[in-house]
């Protein structure tokens, strides 16, 4: 069994391998050695063998709906009630167990009880497995709009495994895969030439290239936060479809497309965007349209300008300026574009393709 070592800052480690679920003991860090475990409802397998790999050391264990719907401040005081309530003290340790959203509320209650315990995750979505259990940004959605409300609080190990992926349905197991292309396409060329080489395999559920092209998502994202923690410039990268994608997801009510599938179609935006401010080339922007039609289909995104507008005037990276983006200038390399107007937004939305 081989395990890969990926620090991410100073105090978090990615541990990336076949078989760490049964070992889970050995990664997972507690001052006290005492556990706290929340996990997704759907988490299954994953779950239980963390839960089996602490036994008796875990005085609480919960179950966090990991649907988009629960990213709330309700579910975040459930969690609190449900830790204090069991006797949580300043040295103990929260698991998560489960996808993003899972990761995000989890991540976000540890952040504020008792002012800060320490937590690990244990992503079971290709989507967390490559992007949102990594990096310390915690937290959950608003009715004005997504991720407004939260906290940077880095776990202190993260595991990943991708027998945990094994059961996905399809339509989550493949919007997952959107985070991990995306890290490939703003930071690695030689990354995301070898996984759109092989992503009949990856699609196909085969362990090794899946693995492969997980670990090399994780090692993107690791390099650019461990370089910026907190996101004042460098870290924005990662936002590559996010800014439109965020609009378009909060203006279904979080419910009519996944995450990675409202990223999908704000990258389809910012390529158009690209192509128009950074010279990216038509042929590079069809060859990642290419990858996302393969990825799908995906469900249509709400064009309406009167319903995207509000939730784009509410983005965090929004000011008086516009609102900063992250263009393409080729495959692998990315910058951000500080100031680009609602308006050139909102024309990229019409025109956007996924075809």
């Amino acid at each position: 069994m081989t395990i890969e070592r990926i620090p991410v800052g100073s105090d978090s480690t990615v541990w990336i391998g076949r078989g760490l679920l049964g070992d889970a003991a050995k990664y997972l860090h507690s001052p006290s050695g005492r556990f706290v475990l929340f996990s997704a409802a759907n988490a299954g397998a994953a779950a239980d063998a963390v839960r089996h790999a602490l036994a008796g050391r875990l005085f609480v264990d919960e179950t966090v709906d990991d649907r988009e719907e629960s990213k709330t401040l309700a579910t975040v005081g459930r969690l609190a009630d449900a830790a204090l309530m069991g006797g949580l003290r300043r040295d103990d340790a929260v698991v998560a167990v489960g996808g993003g959203v899972t990761s995000d509320v989890v991540g976000f209650a540890a952040a504020i009880l008792l002012r800060g315990v320490a937590w690990n995750a244990v992503p079971t979505t290709t989507g967390a497995m490559a992007d949102a259990a990594i990096g310390g940004k915690t937290g959950v959605d608003h009715a004005a709009g997504k991720n407004l409300i939260g906290a940077f609080h880095p776990p202190r190990a993260i595991l990943i495994d991708p027998a945990a992926a094994a059961l996905l349905p399809e339509r989550d197991y493949r919007a997952g895969l959107v985070e991990a292309l995306k890290a490939a396409w703003i930071g690695d060329a030689i990354l995301a030439q070898a996984a759109e080489s092989g992503l009949d395999a990856i699609l196909a559920r085969d362990e090794g290239t899946l693995l492969a092209c997980l670990a090399g998502a994780v090692r993107v994202k690791a390099g650019i936060v461990s370089s910026d923690l907190r996101e004042g410039d460098r870290r924005r990268l990662l936002n590559f479809g996010h800014t439109l994608g965020h609009a378009i997801e909060a203006a279904g009510g979080f419910r009519d497309l996944k995450h990675g599938e409202a990223v999908a179609w704000g990258i389809a935006a910012a390529l158009e965007i690209s192509k128009r401010r950074s010279g990216l080339p038509a042929a590079e922007a069809e060859r990642v349209r290419r990858v996302l039609a393969r990825l799908g289909p995906f469900p249509p995104a709400n064009r309406d300008p009167a319903v995207l507008s509000p939730f784009l005037a509410r983005d965090k990276k929004a000011t008086a300026r516009g609102i900063a983006g992250v263009v393409l200038e080729a495959v692998g390399r990315a910058r951000v574009e500080e100031a680009v107007p609602e308006r050139e937004w909102l024309e990229a939305a019409a025109i956007m393709s996924l075809s």
